[in-house]
């Protein structure tokens, strides 16, 4: 049996909606815009470099080109090569960046994130989400559908109070639903009046994985990445120390 429990009175989350969660997949590698950016410049310093050349070739020996104009123009290819030395050295430097940060992410690998999304997976026969209810209702509808689409869990209940509620599903209380099942849950909340009431739901999911995407860093958990954007808290389950060997007994020597 699933039954909300209210944890506080809270009526949200204090957090933007953010389900930016989808079934994993590897991003394939594409041509980066600095580097398209980058090529685009230097065929342009090319280009200028032959036409000032062209112009130095053909120009009429009576009357040869303006030394201001041709002054000009060698300032102008001055600025443009500083120009993409500069773009580089940004982005060698944002490159950088982002591998530390890459590198500082894997210190979230085992950790418990509360994510922005009404997505979560089966872990352990466990699967739970937290909900913010923004005022009282009449009328509340509970879904818990799989990755097709398919109810595999449904509840109604009556004068739900606003706050905020946990909700954990054990593995015996779904239909046809296995450890490493995506799942996702949905909320229907109505006021005496017929009118929505605002809900918000987050999920907490362990770490098991750091990967750089298009997006930036993204966690993952199972078949769900996400974005740490998307991560409200990180917490940390304290180890079990182990248990210390029992004193040695000495016999005492006659």
């Amino acid at each position: 049996m699933i039954d909300p429990v209210r944890v506080s009175a809270f009526n949200s989350l204090n957090s933007t909606s953010g389900t930016r969660v989808t079934s994993g997949t590897t991003n394939s590698a594409t041509t980066s815009a600095t580097d398209q950016a980058r090529q685009e410049a230097e065929d342009l310093q090319n280009q200028f470099l032959q036409i000032l050349l062209t112009q130095l070739q053909n120009q009429n020996p009576t009357d040869p080109m303006d030394t201001k104009e041709f002054t000009g123009q060698l300032a102008q290819f001055s600025s443009l090569e500083q120009q993409i030395s500069t773009n580089s050295k940004l982005d060698t430097l944002a490159e950088s960046l982002k591998s530390s940060a890459a590198t500082n992410a894997f210190g979230y690998i085992g950790q418990t994130a509360e994510v922005n999304t009404n997505m979560t997976i089966m872990e352990n026969d466990t699967a739970d989400w937290r909900y913010a209810l923004n005022s009282n209702t009449d009328s509340l509808n509970i879904k818990i559908k799989d990755a097709s689409g398919r109810v595999v869990y449904e509840k109604n209940e009556r004068n739900a109070l606003s706050g905020t509620y946990d909700l954990k599903a054990q593995l015996s209380d779904l239909t046809n639903v296995k450890n490493g099942d995506t799942l996702r849950l949905e909320i229907t909340a109505k006021d005496q009046a017929g009118r929505d009431v605002r809900t918000e739901i987050s999920t907490t999911m362990r770490v098991d994985g750091v990967e750089t995407g298009q997006n930036g860093i993204d966690l993952r958990s199972g078949g769900l990445i996400y974005s740490l954007a998307d991560v409200r808290k990180f917490t940390s389950t304290p180890l079990t120390p182990a248990p210390s060997p029992p004193p040695a007994t000495t016999t005492p020597s006659t």
